[in-house]
């Protein structure tokens, strides 16, 4: 039994592999059994263009993470040619990484890397998360000039699962995830009773 108390699951791959799309099947299929709270990263086209990004929460709502040109005229920290809406990213999220009690469910952070670590108050609420040993499903970079701390920190916590995704790999991945959270939601509400 023990090999199923997993309490992080993470997902890497290349840009462009289908890492949020493999996110979105999984929590298909969880979602009529188990809450779900968080939220995706999405791409924002024009013209078939990447623009920019955007948060969407588990419930459909959509706020602004980053654009290539600012749509206002405030100074915004960069990350590559990005402008990351900071203060936009914590007014949406901030209130989805607050659980009531010991309300067991999964939570998704799709994703924790640079732009969404520019806010100190998402990788606290993280940390307060992990301490808590609150069942996760995040998607992490591959590969970044510089280590991430809090994503070296996950990849190496005992409870945590590392899946590479491919594009050969990524459907099957949906069914074996799904499987792995179900297990561990159940282990965990079957022990707190």
């Amino acid at each position: 039994m023990e090999k199923h108390k997993i309490t992080t699951f993470l997902i890497t791959g290349q840009p462009g592999v289908g890492k949020t799309t493999l996110v979105r099947k999984i929590c298909a299929k969880l979602r009529e059994q188990h809450k779900l709270q968080g939220f995706y990263t999405e791409e924002v086209r024009e013209n078939g263009q990447r623009v920019g990004f955007d948060v969407v929460t588990i419930c459909g709502t959509r706020g602004i993470l980053a654009r290539e040109k600012s749509i206002d005229n405030v100074r915004r920290p960069k990350v590559g040619k990005y402008s990351v809406y900071v203060e936009d990213f914590e007014k949406l999220t901030q209130p989805l990484l607050k659980l009531p009690g010991q309300a067991q469910q999964l939570m998704i952070l799709d994703e924790i890397g640079k732009m969404e670590l520019l806010s100190k108050r998402f990788e606290a609420a993280v940390n307060e998360l992990l301490q808590q040993k609150q069942l996760l499903l995040a998607t992490i970079p591959s590969q970044t000039r510089q280590p991430i701390p809090l994503v070296e920190r996950l990849k190496c916590l005992p409870g945590a699962t590392l899946y590479q995704v491919t594009k050969g790999n990524r459907d099957s991945l949906v069914n074996e995830i799904a499987d792995h959270i179900f297990k561990s939601l159940h282990l965990t509400n079957f022990s707190q009773y």
